[in-house]
């Protein structure tokens, strides 16, 4: 183990001493629950299959948001590329998309369709814009010599795709990916506080709250943050291993 694995452990440990000191000096759990106390709820949520088949439904609905936001963002991107006019027209829409608050995007989805597919929606508008943005970033960025040189060797569109355009667009779709996945999970969970859809991480949130059962909040919080993080890894994993399999094959 290196000096750098070290530290982080240290700084982690100490992290939670400090918040287990303040809880105990506080001793008000319903204000701030000790890590111990987080644990405890961990491990009682552990316990009921309703938690997890919740857990299961909350995150197939924010992956779904995100891999359709995803894959939207990235085909306008290449229209707006492709044509300069449908850049111009479609980028009003892309800023208010960005502008409008999660909270306003629930109200109008829960008014037109329900709560049941509030966070999928939610998530979709979350993500499209950012990987919009990159990728047009990324397709403007290709090397224009390399376009020059393609044409005078009358190189076909598939040749251009996989050796010009898929090149320069790698660090931007795995930087959209590592923004996105994390905003995706912090909007799809408020989506569902907010929506309160039955049986979802978001639902049990907002009852953990309205029981001021802190640690539970705490503990479903964490399990948030570690299926985001953990989500965040596995989709650089893919990508960086689908662009070297393209570079291999290729």
């Amino acid at each position: 183990m290196n000096k750098n694995k070290i530290h982080k452990i240290t700084a982690v440990l100490l992290a939670l001493l400090f918040w287990q000191i303040v809880a105990m000096i506080l001793n008000r759990s319903f204000l701030l629950s000790s890590p111990v106390e987080v644990v405890k709820a961990l491990f009682e949520l552990g316990g009921k299959n309703v938690f997890w088949m919740g857990l299961g439904k909350s995150i197939f609905k924010i992956i779904l948001g995100f891999l359709a936001g995803g894959g939207v963002g990235i085909f306008l991107a290449g229209l707006s590329y492709r044509f300069k006019l449908f850049e111009i027209y479609i980028s009003p829409y892309i800023m208010v998309i960005r502008s409008v608050p999660v909270a306003s995007f629930v109200i109008i989805i829960l008014i037109w369709l329900g709560s049941e597919a509030l966070s999928v929606l939610v998530c979709f508008f979350m993500v499209m814009p950012i990987f919009y943005a990159n990728t047009l970033e990324g397709l403007k960025s290709v090397d224009v010599k390399m376009l020059q040189m393609a044409k005078i060797y009358e190189l076909g569109q598939k040749a251009k795709f996989i050796y010009i355009y898929l090149p320069g667009l790698e660090s931007f779709l795995i930087s959209s990916s590592v923004a996105s996945m994390g905003i995706a999970f912090k909007s799809g969970i408020a989506a569902e506080v907010i929506g309160r859809p039955k049986n979802t991480l978001g639902f049990f949130l907002f009852d953990a709250k309205i029981y001021l059962e802190t640690s539970k909040v705490f503990a479903i919080t964490l399990i948030v943050i570690l299926c985001s993080a953990i989500f965040e890894r596995l989709i650089i994993f893919i990508m960086e291993r689908f662009f070297g399999l393209i570079k291999r094959v290729y």
